[in-house]
């Protein structure tokens, strides 16, 4: 589901930059909206703050004030990048599978996979000399597209020599994961576990659309990151906490700007609409008219609990 301008995502996921946490009072660009929050974690897109009730919230930083753009500007030039081994996650995924690696956003690879001498070679490089990731991946990659009979390594050398020398391309779409040796691929997201797959789809649908812009790809690279670091933090300290993502819209805030309230609308994708649940912040007379107004503007959802947020 395609967003044109979103400023905050109210959001259960952990910080990406750095532990260090940064007390703020915040502005939208409008001047109309206030909130506090601490800063935790920034992309050149947007930022994570925990809010007063203990939410995460991420803002795009665009639609913030000058003075609020300046200091996150100033945040991201202080931050150093942290890939280190210690960042890695281990995903215990489908059917018992170990992966270890570290989500950085979405991604699509292809696999070309031959047979050379009996071996199997996966892009020109043979299996065997492939992190231990691929072996584990590809007999459920086979499985999952050619062959349900694939289950084990032999398996997958049997369906081999059945290829003949010829190759098979499967193309492969889900999670972009870091190893820990640098390479990044694509990994399926049907590799993951119910649980896991909760925290990890929510933005695949908008990621992969063809009309989602650049700028939008790389906002959901970066809830993915922080989506897939916040479970694993939640996992850690066996706490309960929910994983999903809300887009909190606040693009009609510049519309209507006469009406002197404003309304906090929960929206809710419609039965078959993959997208995340999303709060719409709505100027408005009352709670129907901002209903209808969030409802118009986003047909592909079903408008819920409203409350007023100015008055």
């Amino acid at each position: 589901m395609k967003s044109k301008s979103i400023a905050a995502l109210l959001v259960a996921i952990f910080c990406l930059v750095s532990e260090t946490t940064f007390a703020r009072d915040w502005t939208d660009a409008t001047g109309k909206h206030k909130f506090s929050g601490d800063l935790i974690a920034a992309s050149p897109e947007t930022i994570l703050l925990r809010g007063k009730r203990k939410t995460l919230e991420a803002y795009v930083v665009s639609e913030l004030s000058e003075a609020d753009q300046a200091f996150v500007n100033e945040y991201l030039e202080s931050k150093t990048d942290d890939a280190s081994p210690e960042k890695m996650q281990t995903w215990t995924g489908r059917e018992g599978v170990s992966l270890r690696g570290r989500v950085i956003g979405y991604g699509t690879r292809t696999l070309e996979i031959t047979t050379q001498s009996g071996a199997i070679q996966v892009n020109k490089t043979p299996l065997s000399r492939m992190d231990e990731i691929y072996k584990k991946m590809m007999p459920k990659i086979v499985a999952e597209f050619d062959d349900k009979s694939v289950k084990t390594e032999a398996d997958l050398a049997l369906w081999g020599r059945k290829l003949r020398g010829k190759e098979k391309s499967f193309t492969v779409d889900g999670v972009l994961m870091e190893l820990e040796n640098g390479e990044k691929i694509a990994v399926p997201l049907f590799l993951f576990s119910e649980k896991e797959r909760e925290v990890l789809e929510a933005g695949w649908d908008t990621w992969k659309a063809e009309s989602t812009a650049e700028d939008e790809r790389k906002r959901e690279d970066f809830l993915a990151e922080a989506s897939a670091a916040e479970y694993h933090r939640q996992q850690e300290a066996a706490a309960q906490a929910n994983q999903q993502i809300q887009l909190m819209q606040l693009s009609m805030m510049a519309v209507n700007a006469g009406f002197a309230h404003i309304w906090q609308v929960q929206m809710t994708p419609r039965p078959g609409v993959r997208a995340r649940p999303m709060v719409v912040m709505v100027p408005a007379q009352n709670s129907a008219q901002a209903q209808t107004l969030a409802a118009e503007k986003y047909p592909a959802f079903v408008p819920g609990a409203t409350a007023q947020v100015s008055y």
